[in-house]
């Protein structure tokens, strides 16, 4: 409660924005243009006739206020308990699809599954690309020993230093063919050759062996020469 200049008396009264309406709704049919002269006029009224009872001098607006929640939350409940009635019936429906297909598939021959396909070996894979490096199997536990199983099964190993290149023979034989024939110096230009003949491979076998020193330009021949004898 606050008492202003005026000496007037200014009483607070927070209700829900909704309710407020409702009041409003309520002072306009009795002719009140605002809602707070209307409950100033009922308090007036009460007091002029000796009514000091609170729960009778709201009995309109609290029996006005319960048929609105009680619409309001009717009108909230409504479409929950229709979504919840058609989950329901898509729930039932589904365990019904669910069960004709178990029934389906109980009442088919049983078909004999097809064999998986067989795993290729090291020397398989290297067959098909030609060269495989040690960084491209690095995730190996124990690449010594991979390196070593496809020398003893026909492959070539070339070891430069901590790094190890296999080499499928015929994929071997064609590159330093096709090596013996390139006269170019630069070896820039040697490798766009190499890849387009043997793929990215090709030139990158082409740049190690360059940078280890087993593979030379030589002036007087005009040639690119090999000092692995594979």
């Amino acid at each position: 409660m606050e008492i202003n200049s005026k000496k007037n008396v200014v009483i607070k009264l927070e209700i829900p924005e909704e309710d407020y309406k409702i009041l409003s709704k309520i002072a306009k049919s009795k002719g009140y243009s605002l809602p707070n002269d209307y409950l100033r006029e009922l308090i007036i009224s009460s007091v002029e006739k000796g009514n000091v009872e609170q729960s009778q001098l709201n009995k309109e607006l609290i029996e006005t206020i319960s048929k609105r929640i009680e619409r309001v939350m009717q009108d909230l409940l409504n479409p929950f308990t229709q979504k919840i009635d058609d989950l329901s019936s898509r729930i039932a429906d589904l365990v019904e699809s669910i069960e004709e297909t178990k029934i389906e598939k109980s009442q088919q021959p049983l078909q004999k599954e097809e064999p998986k396909s067989k795993k290729k070996t090291a020397i398989e894979i290297l067959k098909e690309q030609g060269v495989i490096f040690s960084d491209d199997v690095q995730w190996l536990r124990y690449p010594d020993a991979y390196f070593k199983k496809l020398e003893s099964s026909g492959a070539i190993v070339i070891y430069l230093d901590n790094e190890r290149v296999a080499l499928d023979k015929d994929f071997w034989d064609r590159f330093r063919s096709k090596l013996a024939t390139i006269a170019i110096k630069d070896p820039k230009e040697v490798e766009d050759l190499l890849a387009s003949d043997f793929g990215e491979n090709g030139s990158k076998l082409f740049n190690k062996l360059v940078k280890k020193g087993l593979v030379f330009y030589d002036e007087d021949m005009k040639s690119w020469n090999l000092s692995i004898n594979q």
